[in-house]
């Protein structure tokens, strides 16, 4: 399901990856970008004037009482030397600062952005392993590669204007060592660059089984897994997955470097090679007597840093080219398509839902489906009622549930909330109506205050309104728990909190939903860690709260669906019975059979 990733290289693409880069860099901060690019450009002048006014100083000792110079005359050009020694001696640990301060703000920005993308991501992404590995590779890369592109870019030019400075003095001296120069430093860049490629290519072709070891960690480390792991004695046999698939990564990584490290002994000595034949160039020319001791100094300490400015330059090129093949992933992964578009001018839903929720021969197939998960649904659902889901697992109850939810829009037919397709609908406004307690409720280890009022964040989790979602949920024994106090923590993950069981985390999930109070109200089997008390007392308050709003309960346990004004009965995506626990009873079909076989336990 995932498009193809688009080809990497090209001058074109990595100069559009540079200013995604860059563009990003602004978004996070303009100032420190421009104060990142201003003290590079200051610290890249500063060299050239060392050169240059060394080249002065060495002259003027050097020639002593035949010049006639006094201390005087020297002083200005010592003045010089102490005033740039100190600029660069204060520029490097400031540099240092800002790097730090602005590569942390780039990748908090940067880590926005990725999680703004995901959170905003169609639910039909969540179903394609491709895209899973999309994710894995552009969270991976996102922590420092940002910033470190926008270093390299800046080195880049920092390092163009101070080889410009130096090439100004040397050239005219001496042209071969221009030559030499770039002999000296091709190569190691030559070998980096390759070794580059080898390594995506090691990261990319190793991102299933990165994520296959984050699993296996999570299930040996997480609270939600540690019961049954050990209940199971899973832990060695779980250790010895990890340690296989740590030891084959370390296995390749090691063959990586092996190959990395003969290339770079070869070409390290090419470039030695260069440096001996520049520094023979220029002691021949000063035994020759064609160079003053300050032209001699001057050739010395140009030479040096050009050479070194020249590996900087390849070196931040490469980087460049590296963080620009990485940071591809991320990119393109912001820039995904959306499964289920959203209308340019959506059709507003109506305040009263009069004409309640329509599935109007309603077919849909997963994107990674073999076959049809639901097939010519027709089902209305009016303001009032409260309609039951039964069926077995995979016949399509859920799948509805998604469809109403907009997760997914239909191959065939429509949904209606309000006699409005729900296609033309803005998603986000479809879904302030709807409210959902599902069966895999997040159990938010927050405040009591907060597990409620997260059923609706635009409205104030008042004392009043947030005990009264409570109490309607039956949730008044944890409030005990608490001593009361509704910004306590719950769960064991924070200092103070106070653990639930599982029918009290249940109980505030409910509470959640009653304080979002929605037009649909849609619960995934809601009551199945309570006992039959509780959950005839919640029930009897729902069909209070449900007097001009639509209800759907999925549920196998008979003794909540039969509240319902009327059961669909589902089997292979199909509903093949409908109507009211009476009426099914009656028919002897699939519902009957199913409540027979339940209510025989009771016997």
């Amino acid at each position: 399901m995932s498009p193809p990733v688009k080809g990497r290289g090209g001058p074109r693409h990595l100069f559009t990856t540079i200013r995604s880069v860059l563009a990003l860099t602004w978004e996070a901060s303009p100032a420190l970008l421009a104060t990142t690019v201003a003290l590079s450009m200051v610290a890249a002048l500063i060299p050239p004037v060392v050169v240059w006014l060394g080249k002065h100083l060495v002259d003027m000792v050097a020639l002593g009482p035949a010049s006639g110079r006094t201390r005087g005359e020297v002083l200005p050009t010592v003045i010089a030397l102490g005033i740039a020694a100190a600029a660069m001696r204060a520029l490097v640990p400031i540099q240092g600062h800002r790097q730090t301060l602005f590569g942390t703000v780039v990748e908090l920005h940067a880590e926005r952005r990725l999680l703004e993308r995901v959170a905003d991501a169609d639910l039909g992404w969540f179903d394609d392993p491709e895209w899973h590995d999309r994710a894995a590779r552009a969270a991976r890369n996102v922590s420092w590669r940002p910033a470190s592109m926008a270093y390299a870019v800046t080195n880049v030019a920092g390092s163009l204007v101070t080889m410009a400075g130096m090439l100004a003095l040397l050239v005219p001296l001496s042209p071969w060592l221009a030559c030499l120069t770039l002999a000296s430093v091709v190569p190691p860049a030559l070998a980096q660059r390759r070794m580059s490629r080898h390594t995506y290519d090691f990261w990319h072709r190793t991102t299933a089984d990165e994520r296959h070891r984050h699993y296996l960690r999570d299930l040996l480390s997480l609270p939600a897994t540690a019961m049954e792991v050990r209940a199971f004695g899973l832990t060695g046999h779980l250790l010895r997955r990890h340690a296989d698939v740590t030891g084959d990564r370390v296995r390749a990584l090691r063959r990586l470097h092996a190959r990395a490290d003969s290339l770079l002994v070869l070409t390290a000595t090419a470039s030695g090679s260069a440096l001996a034949a520049a520094y023979w160039l220029v002691a021949s020319r000063g035994l020759e007597g064609s160079l003053t001791a300050g032209d001699l100094a001057l050739v010395i300490g140009a030479f040096a840093a050009t050479s070194s400015q020249f590996g900087t330059l390849l070196r931040s090129l490469f980087d460049i080219s590296e963080s620009a093949t990485f940071l591809d992933d991320y990119f393109s992964f912001l820039r995904l398509d959306r499964i289920v578009p959203v209308a340019a001018d959506p059709v507003p839903l109506p305040a009263s839902l009069d004409d309640g929720l329509r599935f109007d021969d309603v077919s849909f197939t997963y994107p990674t489906g073999d076959g049809p998960a639901l097939e010519h649904i027709d089902l209305h659902i009016r303001p009032g009622e409260l309609l039951a889901l039964v069926g077995e697992n995979g016949a399509g109850k859920t799948t509805l549930i998604k469809l109403l939810l907009r997760f997914y829009d239909p191959d065939g037919g429509a949904v209606s909330l309000g006699g409005v397709d729900l296609r033309q609908a803005d998603p986000a406004e479809a879904r302030r109506r709807i409210g959902v307690l599902f069966q895999d409720f997040i159990r938010y280890e927050l405040s009591a205050r907060d597990n409620v009022g997260l059923g609706r964040v635009d409205r104030e989790p008042t004392d009043e309104a947030t005990l009264a979602a409570l109490r309607a949920a039956r949730a008044d024994d944890v409030l005990d728990d608490l001593g009361g106090r509704l910004d306590a923590p719950v769960g064991r993950l924070f200092e103070g909190g106070h653990d639930l069981s599982g029918g009290e985390w249940q109980r505030l999930a409910l509470a959640r939903l009653l304080f979002r109070n929605p037009d649909i109200w849609v619960l995934d089997e809601p009551t199945s860690a309570l006992d039959a008390e509780a959950e005839a007392a919640i029930f009897a308050n729902l069909r209070t709260i449900l007097a001009d709003r639509i209800g759907i309960v999925i549920s196998h346990r008979f003794s909540t669906v039969r509240v319902a004004d009327r059961i669909a009965v589902m089997a292979g995506g199909r509903i093949v019975e409908l109507g009211t626990h009476d009426e099914l009873v009656a028919a002897g079909g699939t519902y009957a059979r199913l409540f027979e076989l339940q209510a025989a336990g009771y016997r």
